[in-house]
């Protein structure tokens, strides 16, 4: 272009009265270079009237897109101002030249910020990471009068923290591949990182780890919010929503599931209709959504900026773009932090490092950094009006920040496609690929916005861990790791950066947050916390004994549709606690006879002969009632030799369920849970068992020795074969309601609904059984 054809721009008044349209055509015969554009883009900014073009700059600019030449960068200067004025492009959209997050537009008020000239030699408690989790553990150690040093080898927010799409979300829903609810979620990654381990304690686990962590998320989601109105802080906080929209039935099936379990913490989840969806958003969904009401976006730079002021004034030292180089600890209370600046002895230590973790700590690897890639469009219809969406379509979320809403148009920021692996965490390179994801993705939800070019895209770190669970706790005595929130920092972050403070002060993990569920030593070995630390191994086994009470009242409601098993005969009505006559110590047992057995294989002779120490031995004669069902329990059995019937009475009969062999153990659920016997068992061959009883095996597994744990695997196998006979027996019972003749009408006489499962390792399970007229 001819200095004259950009004078000519330079000379249009913003009115825009003087006509460009009447350029000659030799104008535009060379191409336009960047100094061009830079000069046509200064005026047509400063003609615009709230950010959008007068209408004389969009003919002209439109014109410009279809039929000049651009050169070297002047194409994405030029579609830069597209971006920014609202115009659309006919040419393939670039990456937009701007970099930077919508989050960092406004001038940083930490940056370079040191309480002091120089660090302090000692202190409290030093936190490494000032994001949203160290930054929030600051605050909640403010008010507690002790030395508190924050570090960042950037400036506060300068990575994740301010980097992301500004949401706050109550359920976590990372997943492999399509989500299918929490629970489901939690159980694909507990199958891929553990495929050893038996499939029901891996459903037990998830079930618990999915309320552990919507406990964590609402805990989370309280903490923030009392934190930003108890400080004032003016982050563009709208908890209006979170829409989740299924892409398929079996998600679908996964999100009405999600409602129960919401429920169990007092949280209200809404299923909307696809035609509700198009009716709040314009969106034209083929499946149904989840909608959580208090979720939202938020503004998270000024959020942790706001939280950091507030830390600040109360006492909390910030020293940034200080790089800690090594963490050394020398006793519990005594860690020796080197950075480039000097090293800080500390009583307690606090990393908040999230993607940059194994950079400080090359134990943690496999808390592994992991892009996301976010793209900003400016003056779009306001349609999601401060609440988030997400799908698994792409998968994507998006939401339309409060800052520069206006007139009913917004800023659209949209993430998704595939996050990607990073071997630095500080990169900031964008993919073409994911861009063109983006903008795909984008057209689909907002047809409107074909052709606009984003005004810009950025990149973020973030941390994923290979079970999808953050990693909050101890990794040492004095040393807490608050990291790896696979995606999903707005559901953690603030209760993760209290959580950790409170370790810091007391050396105590808070009851919320299991040790064998969130613990960063969990990461360090290929074996599962919950099969090797008691407390993990004590919460699997009772919820394997609710998971057989669950199956129980699927088997009751099952069985109104079936006949009475074959009765066996009972002895007397009265209650029977134990059996008659005198035991005698386990000690006499030869420890071969008990170690031949499948269940104990796993202990050593010596371990055996402890084991033994602690059982007292019955020689019982055939016929003999063990104990009777509704008798108080807080025992359990080993076969050693001879057989056991289990039987229940119903309607004055007993009915014999199942017949246990040497080997098996059972009475488990009376000693984990404290409930009454739910079934007689009586002695069907002369028979040798050892029973240990509540106190001694309390005091067993309270020493946490290897026997101990050893000896709580085998109750938990022998709940794995109960839940698994009883999964078999209902399966059974199923197929045979479905052959039933539809012409039969089933006689019900009753079902006793309060009864449950006693269990044998390696004998099924069995159930209380009703009278049935339905054959099978």
């Amino acid at each position: 272009m001819s200095l004259q054809g950009v004078t000519r721009y330079e000379n249009v008044s913003a009115s825009g009265s003087q006509s460009l349209g009447k350029r000659r055509k030799s104008e535009f015969e060379r191409s336009l270079n960047a100094n061009d554009l830079r000069a046509i883009s200064a005026q047509a900014l400063a003609a615009s009237k709230q950010g959008r073009p007068t209408e004389t700059w969009r003919r002209e600019l439109e014109s410009m897109d279809r039929s000049a030449r651009f050169s070297g960068n002047a194409l994405r200067i030029f579609q830069d101002l597209q971006a920014q004025l609202g115009i659309p492009t006919v040419r393939p959209i670039l990456l937009p030249m701007n970099s930077q997050p919508f989050w960092h537009r406004r001038p940083h008020p930490f940056a370079n910020y040191q309480s002091t000239i120089a660090l302090p030699g000692a202190a409290d408690v030093v936190i490494i990471g000032a994001g949203l989790t160290g930054v929030a553990a600051a605050y909640r150690l403010k008010d507690t009068g002790l030395r508190v040093v924050l570090l960042d080898q950037g400036d506060p927010a300068g990575e994740a923290s301010g980097r992301n799409g500004g949401n706050f979300e109550l359920l976590p829903e990372n997943s492999v591949g399509i989500y299918e609810g929490l629970a489901p979620g939690r159980f694909t990654f507990m199958r891929q990182r553990y495929p050893h381990v038996p499939t029901e304690v891996l459903q037990a686990v998830s079930e618990r780890q999915a309320s552990l962590v919507l406990g964590l998320a609402l805990r989370n989601r309280d903490i923030f919010k009392k934190t930003i109105l108890d400080e004032g802080i003016f982050c563009d906080f709208s908890p209006r929503g979170w829409l989740h929209i299924a892409t398929n039935e079996s998600e679908e099936q996964g999100i009405c599931d999600e409602v129960s379990l919401a429920a169990q913490h007092g949280q209200r989840i809404a299923i909307w209709s696809r035609a509700k969806i198009a009716q709040e958003f314009g969106i034209e969904a083929a499946f149904l959504g989840r909608f959580i009401p208090g979720d939202g976006t938020y503004h998270p730079f000024k959020y942790v900026c706001g939280e950091l002021r507030a830390a600040l004034r109360d006492g909390i030292t910030l020293y940034t773009r200080t790089k800690v180089h090594s963490i050394t600890s020398l006793r519990p209370n005594e860690h020796r932090v080197r950075t480039e600046r000097g090293e800080i002895v500390a009583r307690s230590v606090v990393v908040a490092t999230n993607a940059f973790t194994r950079e400080l700590l090359p134990e943690l690897s496999a808390i592994e950094p992991y892009q996301s890639q976010i793209i900003v469009t400016e003056h779009v219809p306001d349609r999601a009006r401060g609440r988030i969406v997400t799908s698994d379509e792409g998968p994507v979320f998006f939401n339309q920040p409060r800052e520069g809403a206006v007139n009913g148009h917004a800023p659209l920021l949209m993430g998704g496609g595939d996050d990607r692996r990073m071997k630095n965490p500080s990169s900031r390179r964008r993919s073409p690929a994911v861009h063109a994801r983006l903008l795909s993705i984008r057209d689909r939800f907002y047809p409107e916005l074909v052709g606009q070019p984003p005004s810009a895209e950025w990149v973020g770190p973030m941390a994923f861990t290979p079970d999808g669970l953050p990693c909050i706790g101890f990794l040492r005595p004095g040393f807490v790791i608050a990291a790896g929130y696979n995606g999903y920092g707005g559901s953690y972050t603030t209760a993760a950066g209290h959580a950790a403070a409170e370790m810091a002060m007391t050396n105590v993990v808070p009851d919320w947050l299991p040790e064998e569920i969130f613990s960063p030593r969990r990461l360090l070995t290929d074996e599962p916390l919950f099969l090797t630390e008691r407390k993990g191994l004590w919460r699997v086994a009772a919820t394997l004994c609710q998971q057989i009470q669950n199956v129980n009242r699927k088997l009751s409601e099952a069985l109104t549709l079936q006949q009475p098993t074959t009765t066996f005969p009972g002895s007397s009505s009265a209650q029977v606690l134990r059996p008659a006559g005198e035991s005698r110590s386990g000690d006499t047992i030869e420890p071969e006879t008990l170690g031949a057995l499948d269940a104990f294989r796993k202990f050593s002779p010596q371990e055996i002969r402890d084991l033994l120490r602690l059982m007292h031995r019955w020689d019982l004669r055939k016929g003999t009632i063990i104990f009777t069902e509704g008798s108080p329990g807080g025992t359990c059995f080993v076969i050693l030799e001879g057989a056991i019937d289990v039987s229940i009475n119903a309607h004055g009969q007993h009915q014999l369920l199942t017949t246990l062999d040497a080997g098996a153990v059972f009475g488990q659920m009376s000693l984990i849970e404290g409930v009454p016997r739910s079934a007689t068992c009586s002695v069907r061959s002369d028979a040798v068992l050892l029973e240990i009883e509540r106190e001694p095996c309390e005091e067993l597994l309270h020493s946490g020795s290897t026997i101990a744990l050893k000896f709580l695997a085998t109750l938990n196998e022998g709940l794995i074969s109960a839940l698994r006979g009883a999964d078999l027996r209902l399966m059974q019972l199923d197929r045979a309601q479905f052959q039933c003749k539809p012409a039969e009408t089933p006689r019900v006489a009753s079902v006793n609904e309060d009864s449950v499962l006693e269990n044998g390792a390696g004998a099924g399970a069995f159930i209380t059984v009703s009278e049935r007229a339905c054959a099978p």
